[in-house]
């Protein structure tokens, strides 16, 4: 739930447990070592591995950057008279690493060719807005792959529970990584949210 929402996913951290001060207080007092920061990095990156999260050089790049960040500062406060500040807000890390966000590199392994993605299907003024016919053509299968660490952009279910975190994201222009949307789509998403969100 951490990473989940360290990462712009939902904030079920900080939901459950109160966020950045509950993480700290696990560990004070604990007197890491750097054999063992360096040993939960190396589980937590296998663990990555198990779950099937991306292995883009540019998503493990912005992954393996926090999950350094994150140990280090772990490390240092759990030590015998650390202080560290007590009111910090949660950290949220993203995709401007020098590697980019990603799938802005063209890959080696990638077909020469990818398909070309059909353009969103915008409903008229008058028109319902439902996922499966214009929600869902908003999001490409980059869009997806991103995010699918926290949910999936094309699952009605996932979209629903976390519509006004996505719409905030929209409007902030932090998502999609790769830019931001044009406002008509933005008006698309807000429109299919404020109306009952229909299959």
């Amino acid at each position: 739930m951490w990473l989940g929402e360290v990462f712009g996913g939902p904030k079920s951290y900080s939901s459950a447990y109160g966020g950045y001060r509950r993480m700290l207080s696990q560990h004070l007092g604990k007197g890491l070592t750097e054999d063992r920061r360096a040993r939960w990095v190396s589980l937590i990156t296998q663990s990555a591995e198990d779950a099937g999260l991306p292995a883009d050089p540019e998503f493990r790049s912005a992954f393996g950057s926090y999950i350094e960040w994150g140990s280090r500062l772990a490390l240092e406060n759990s030590q015998r008279g650390a202080r560290p500040p007590e009111h910090m807000p949660m950290p949220h890390w993203d995709w401007n690493t020098a590697a980019g966000p990603p799938g802005i590199r063209i890959s080696a392994i990638r077909p020469a060719s990818p398909e070309v993605e059909p353009p969103p299907s915008l409903p008229g003024a008058d028109e319902a807005v439902s996922f499966d016919k214009h929600v869902k053509t908003l999001f490409r299968a980059m869009d997806r792959n991103s995010m699918k660490f926290a949910f999936d952009l094309w699952s009605v279910e996932d979209v629903r529970k976390h519509a006004p975190a996505i719409l905030e994201r929209l409007r902030a222009g932090s998502m999609p990584c790769d830019g931001t949307w044009p406002a008509e789509k933005t008006e698309v998403f807000e429109r299919w949210l404020t109306t009952g969100m229909q299959d």
